[in-house]
């Protein structure tokens, strides 16, 4: 149990999103009884500014709130934190840089599985504050993986 790593999830953007992905932790870890299963520590924080309304220009800047919700993890014991939301990946790497432990990005994750899949082209549907900051795009054109997003 030593080497087992704590999950940090920095939710409340939406809590029903920090709800789903930690049930679908639950259900896919292989355990057989409830000692076999992930320590994991939620912080939902649904006080977090709107990040489309700020990367839209017309919001407050939610990067404070979410470093504060970022280290409330790590002071509570998480080795790396995860986040159920989309739009937030923008502000990744200053989380990343303000808090010292890991954040592992979804975005670069599907980005990864796709091209391990072997697309050329995705759709995206996704709010207007993650098309407008092109977290995906960025990451799927590294991968020279070309985004379709369709007319709202």
């Amino acid at each position: 149990m030593g080497t087992e790593k704590v999950v940090g999830i920095l939710g409340g953007m939406g809590p029903l999103a920090t709800v789903e992905l930690f049930k679908r932790i639950v259900l896919k870890t292989p355990a057989k009884r409830d000692q076999d299963h992930l320590r994991i520590i939620i912080y939902n924080n649904p006080k977090i500014p709107d990040r489309t309304a700020y990367i839209l220009g017309k919001g407050e800047n939610p990067l404070p709130e979410l470093i504060k919700s970022a280290r409330k993890l790590k002071s509570c014991g998480a080795d790396f934190i995860i986040m159920p939301c989309n739009t937030a990946h923008y502000f990744v790497e200053e989380i990343q840089k303000a808090v010292g432990i890991p954040l592992v990005s979804m975005v670069e994750a599907t980005a990864e599985h796709v091209e391990k899949l072997g697309l050329k082209r995705v759709g995206l549907l996704a709010t207007t504050g993650t098309i407008v900051a092109g977290i995906y795009q960025r990451s799927l054109g590294r991968r020279g993986i070309e985004v379709i997003i369709p007319s709202e």
